[in-house]
């Protein structure tokens, strides 16, 4: 049995290889980087796997990857990253884009190969014999198609988390000594290349999209202060915040509101929510700067 394997990425030479050589294996299709590209692979080459195959990737490339993992997510596919140490690491700082399967480079084809088969095997195992998965969900209740994939898998996890056996998560990845680290959540890619141009220099600068992909990333990385969107689309500014503050170690977290509202009263609402200050849009780099070291510095 062949697993249908949707490629994309800058590495002509992984992807060739899986062509030439892993074509006993794999029933391979490509892809550009492109996010209404990709979901249309999704749509109809319904892949067991996404591979990004990393060489050389720009900033840009990975946070429409992160964006395009909540698609796969609430497709059941999992996904999978081959690359060296600095490509891996690279992507992990992207809020939303840590893959479920990093493949180290280097690493022969043959072991790639067993690899991803064994991976995939695994995970379609666990989507059938788990009684909380959203497949046997979808089975057992004959979920329609507006069935959340994601919110179910997140709800396994919580409750794995919470079981008195269970670890859990590790702890919160802690910040460089001497580089603070701050979170941009906007639904404006080009605020977070603004600010980054601003920041980066002297803070380690991570970006998320959405409110939810924010609060994921939360779940894993400590961060000494956050700037907030005020107004985004399905979780706005508020709601964020509201999820925060129901957490004790994000509840300590300075909490700036990036807005270019300019109705007084909204801003009145804002401010009635206690953030540690607000910011106009476009954002001056000055103002943000005297504000960052006013909280944090």
């Amino acid at each position: 049995m062949k697993y249908k394997v949707l490629l994309a990425g800058n590495s002509k030479k992984i992807i060739s290889n899986f062509f030439l050589q892993m074509d006993f294996a794999f029933e391979c299709m490509t892809s550009s980087v492109l996010f209404d590209d990709l979901k249309n692979h999704v749509q109809y080459f319904q892949p067991d796997i996404f591979i990004y195959c990393m060489r050389a990737e720009t900033r840009d490339d990975l946070v429409t990857i992160a964006s395009f993992h909540d698609v796969l997510g609430k497709s059941d596919i999992p996904f999978a990253a081959i690359g060296d140490s600095a490509s891996l690491d690279f992507a992990c700082k992207i809020p939303n884009c840590i893959p479920e399967l990093s493949v180290k480079l280097p690493m022969s084809t043959p072991d790639m190969e067993e690899t991803i088969t064994r991976f995939i095997k695994n995970h379609k195992a666990y989507l059938s014999t788990a009684a909380d998965s959203p497949l046997s969900k979808a089975l057992d209740s004959n979920a329609n198609s507006a069935f959340d994939t994601l919110a179910q898998i997140d709800a396994v996890i919580e409750k794995v988390e919470k079981a008195p056996e269970s670890k859990g998560l590790s702890e919160r990845q802690p910040e460089a000594p001497d580089r603070r680290r701050i979170l941009v959540i906007d639904d404006a890619t080009i605020i977070h290349r603004t600010i980054k141009g601003y920041l980066d220099t002297k803070y380690e600068v991570a970006t998320a999209i959405s409110g939810k992909v924010a609060l994921r990333f939360l779940n894993t990385k400590e961060v000494s202060l956050i700037l907030l969107d005020y107004e985004m689309p399905d979780m706005n500014g508020p709601a964020v915040l509201e999820e925060l503050r129901k957490d004790s170690y994000l509840a300590t977290i300075p909490v700036v509101f990036l807005t270019g509202i300019n109705d007084v009263e909204k801003i009145k609402s804002a401010l009635a929510l206690k953030p540690q200050g607000y910011l106009l849009k476009p954002v001056d780099r000055e103002a943000l700067l005297d504000k960052i070291r006013e909280l944090i510095d």
